[in-house]
């Protein structure tokens, strides 16, 4: 390099990471260390050409001429190199400056952004490619060759109560880390097992580790056989994403590799985004089947009531005429009763399936909270379900309520249908109350009964049209309950943590904050008492 060596320090430019080239006469005259371990062997003499993928070398000198008549280039530009050892391409970040045949060379290795980028893109354009990919195991099928060409292994995992089960791995064949979590598919794995999991559901947010084998002490090391498996395949690098379906922690992505970067962990994450938006789109998808399926069902439900009740009318008709001559007729009571029950029972489907095929008309209007209430609990009290039997409901309130904008029609209908379900679901002398708490916005109604516990089973259904665990019951008063709820800007809810009995949760907004001044007057006027039960 003559004059330039007598110069500098060469040993400074063997410090820096990024390679750097001296090239003259279209031969590299010197070079950093940095360069050679890039490049894969010793470079003096090289011809440029050599180093350089097909093509680059022209375009370089394309460079230099528009750079020399003004153009204004970006600081860097992307060139192909060819390692000298295995002639495997490698990209990177090259700025370079050209002064008579002397052209200074300096050139960062981005090979992994370029892979990271391709991935992320491949992601992209598999998720954009139509609306077919709308659950999380297609587009993990749909990626799986991706992933398996980049030779990475990627598990994705369900979180559960406690733990997680693992769902999918994608591997090789014969990769020891796919094998050992192909093995546990299925099982219910505690957190205590799985501490870096476990680390990301407590955090919530991603984890990259660089050498995982160093990590594997204490908790992580219990994990014999996968800290086995990754010694064998001698993975040190894996990414750790939380998969988030409509705001909230449901899965976890795992990809393990050799050569994982932080920057393909950025590609993980959008992919982790994207399954968790496949997730929320399949919701999304089965919800609107789900309420289509029941809008026909509201269709046909609303067309037989009205074809069932005149014909219900004409036999109450009738059996009123029946018990006034029964004793000329020589019907026994104990027949006329059991026509009235079954009429009975099928006047109060009707009327079910009318409330819950026809479309709420809410009318808003102020209304006093505690009478409303209570008559509330007297028309549930006096249910014809009981058969005249004395039921009791306490109701505990604080001594002023909000006068509220609601639909009082509705919201009594809503609290009679809790109502009675809690009374049918406690014996004698069982215990029914009805509480009511406010918060600055909101009023919160709860319907408690002592009685026996909702297993998990039935609480995941319980609000599903037509479902019932009671012979007589019509499976439609707890839908009708969570259609207003909703229609009066609120919401209801099973309360499952409750260990002494069943509460149901009803939530109404206060529209209006002003004190019910005269609800307690008024309720007294009327003559019911403070604290209300059976009539």
């Amino acid at each position: 390099m003559g004059g330039l060596a007598d110069s500098l320090d060469l040993a400074v430019f063997d410090a820096l990471p990024d390679a750097l080239l001296v090239v003259r006469a279209d031969r590299i005259a010197w070079a950093n260390e940095a360069a050679s371990a890039l490049l894969g062997g010793p470079l003096l003499g090289v011809a440029f050409e050599d180093v350089l993928a097909p093509g680059e070398r022209h375009r370089l000198g394309l460079l230099e001429q528009q750079r020399e008549v003004g153009w204004a280039l970006p600081a860097t530009c992307r060139v192909r190199f060819l390692r000298i050892s295995d002639r495997e391409e490698i990209t990177t970040d090259l700025r370079f400056g050209q002064r008579g045949d002397t052209l200074i060379v300096s050139a960062r290795d981005v090979t992994d952004v370029t892979r990271a980028e391709g991935l992320m893109g491949t992601l992209a354009q598999t998720f954009a490619r139509g609306t077919a990919l709308l659950d999380a195991e297609e587009l993990l099928a749909a990626t799986e060759a991706t992933f398996l060409a980049l030779g990475w292994i990627v598990a994705y995992t369900e979180l559960v109560p406690g733990g997680s089960i693992t769902r999918r791995v994608m591997s090789a064949a014969d990769d020891p880390v796919g094998d050992y979590g192909r093995s546990i598919i299925g099982l219910n794995m505690p957190y205590a097992k799985t501490p870096i999991l476990a680390e990301v559901v407590r955090t919530g947010r991603p984890v990259f580790l660089d050498n995982l084998p160093t990590l594997l002490t204490g908790a992580a090391r219990a994990a014999t056989a996968l800290g086995a498996s990754m010694e064998r395949a001698q993975i040190i690098r894996s990414a750790w994403c939380p998969v988030l379906t409509n705001g909230r922690l449901t899965h976890l992505l795992a990809v393990t590799g050799r050569d994982l970067t932080e920057h393909d962990f950025v590609a993980v994450q959008l992919f982790a985004a994207q399954i968790g938006a496949a997730n929320h789109m399949q919701a999304l998808r089965s919800e609107l089947v789900h309420k289509e399926r029941l809008a026909a069902v509201g269709e046909m439900a609303a067309v037989m009531a009205h074809e069932v009740r005149n014909p219900l009318g004409i036999i109450f008709n009738a059996l009123a005429g029946l018990r006034k001559k029964r004793s000329d007729a020589g019907a026994t009571p104990e027949l006329l009763d059991i026509i009235h029950e079954e009429a009975e029972r099928l006047r109060r489907l009707v009327t079910d399936l009318l409330d819950f095929s026809r479309p709420s008309a809410v009318e808003l209007e102020s209304v006093a909270l505690a009478p409303l209430l209570r008559h509330a609990i007297e028309a549930a009290c006096l249910d014809p379900t009981f058969g005249g039997a004395a039921k009791h409901v306490a109701l505990e309130m604080p001594d002023e309520l909000p006068v509220v904008e609601t639909d009082p029609g509705l919201l009594r209908r809503a609290l009679v249908n809790l109502l009675v379900n809690a009374l049918q679901n406690v014996d004698d002398p069982g215990h029914v109350s009805l509480t009511v708490a406010l918060d600055e916005d909101q009023i919160h109604l709860r319907i408690h009964n002592d009685g026996p516990t909702i297993s998990p089973e039935v609480a995941s259904r319980v609000f599903e049209p037509f479902f019932t665990t009671r012979a007589s019951g019509t499976g439609l008063g707890l839908a009708v309950v969570r259609r207003i709820a909703s229609d009066l800007g609120g919401g209801v809810r099973l309360e499952r943590e409750d260990p002494t009995g069943t509460t149901f949760s009803l939530r109404l907004p206060v529209r209006s904050a002003s004190p019910s001044s005269g609800s307690q007057a008024a309720a007294g006027a009327m003559g019911i008492p403070r604290t209300t039960g059976s009539p």
